[in-house]
């Protein structure tokens, strides 16, 4: 019984070490290596006024994945614009989130109608964020989350990380 369980324990070791570096790699091909240091605490998050959390912008510097999914859950846009800029964002309805899609499907919005977000692309959030550094000074660790906003609002060409 020792050997199967010395087994399983070095290799849970090893994928998890492989894990950890790939975090740590990406976030030092993003040129981000702060990104290791956030620890979640929200802080940043409740001085945002459009209800976007920059923890997801975090995230998606580390996943190397713009396209993250992260809360957003005050930003008001009228069918139209949210469609337009991505038709699977998930917005508010009630007490219900689904996606924008199947909310116009499923109760006949108008495209002049306003929605209210709730969960979007990190790079539409940062597109729509109003760069007022509310988040950076709320930050306990004082991370650049600016930066991190502005890298994810450039255009990227197809296959290039985040970081210029």
């Amino acid at each position: 019984m020792k050997r199967p369980a010395l087994t399983l324990n070095t290799t849970a070791m090893l994928l998890l070490t492989i894990f950890l570096g790939l975090l740590g790699g990406h976030a030092l091909a993003n040129r981000q290596p702060w990104a290791l240091t956030c620890y979640d605490c929200k802080a940043c998050g409740a001085a945002c006024a459009l209800g976007i959390d920059p923890q997801g912008f975090v995230a998606a510097q580390l996943a190397n994945d713009p396209d993250l999914p992260i809360y957003a859950t005050n930003i008001r846009l009228n069918v139209r614009k949210a469609l337009a800029l991505d038709p699977e964002l998930e917005i508010t309805r009630g007490e219900r989130h689904l996606p924008l899609r199947q909310a116009v499907t499923q109760f006949g919005l108008a495209p002049s109608e306003e929605v209210v977000t709730y969960r979007m692309k990190a790079r539409h959030a940062a597109a729509l964020c109003l760069e007022c550094a509310a988040c950076e000074k709320a930050c306990v660790l004082e991370l650049p989350l600016l930066r991190a906003i502005r890298q994810l609002k450039a255009p990227q060409p197809a296959g290039a990380t985040h970081a210029k």
